[in-house]
């Protein structure tokens, strides 16, 4: 199971209704913090890990999110060298999803600073995928001003070890 910690303004274009609390996620990732990513004409989710910022960015459409958010994580979880074993894992955990109110203001904090850099990379002409890259590897002091990237590749590896 996935808990997606929803902004009121994303919960709101969702239409969806938020727990007041939720059992946390089964996966090594955590739970996931999501807002709006309006670029344009484009409208976006941009999730990050509340265990690592790892980021994912897919569209705003309800045939998109959250069905389709282990095929969009297991993309960039591909793309910062996981193996295929720890990505199907860690994907079959996001089977169920939960939305549920935020709870940690410096996690919203980095969530902020991450839609807007990602929508200047948008804005640029980046790719979605591209800004999901540059996203991953802008350390943060939540994480000791470490990369998502790396963070989530520790987590990741370490728990297949165990």
């Amino acid at each position: 199971m996935i808990v997606f910690r929803c902004t009121q303004r994303l919960a709101k274009r969702l239409r969806v209704a938020l727990a007041d609390d939720a059992l946390p996620s089964t996966g090594v990732l955590g739970d996931w913090y999501a807002n709006s990513l309006n670029v344009g004409h484009s409208r976006n989710v941009l999730c990050i890990s509340a265990c690592t910022l790892l980021p994912v960015i897919l569209p705003a459409r309800r045939s998109e999110f959250p069905g389709r958010f282990p095929y969009y994580l297991a993309d960039i979880l591909d793309l910062i060298g996981i193996p295929s074993r720890v990505i199907e894992r860690e994907t079959a955990e996001a089977d169920q999803s939960v939305f549920a109110k935020t709870q940690n203001r410096s996690l919203l904090g980095s969530l902020n600073d991450f839609v807007f850099s990602a929508s200047v990379y948008l804005q640029y002409g980046e790719s979605v995928l591209e800004a999901n890259l540059k996203l991953a590897k802008m350390p943060s002091k939540v994480i000791d001003f470490a990369f998502p990237s790396e963070v989530a590749r520790e987590a990741l590896l370490s728990q297949n070890h165990r």
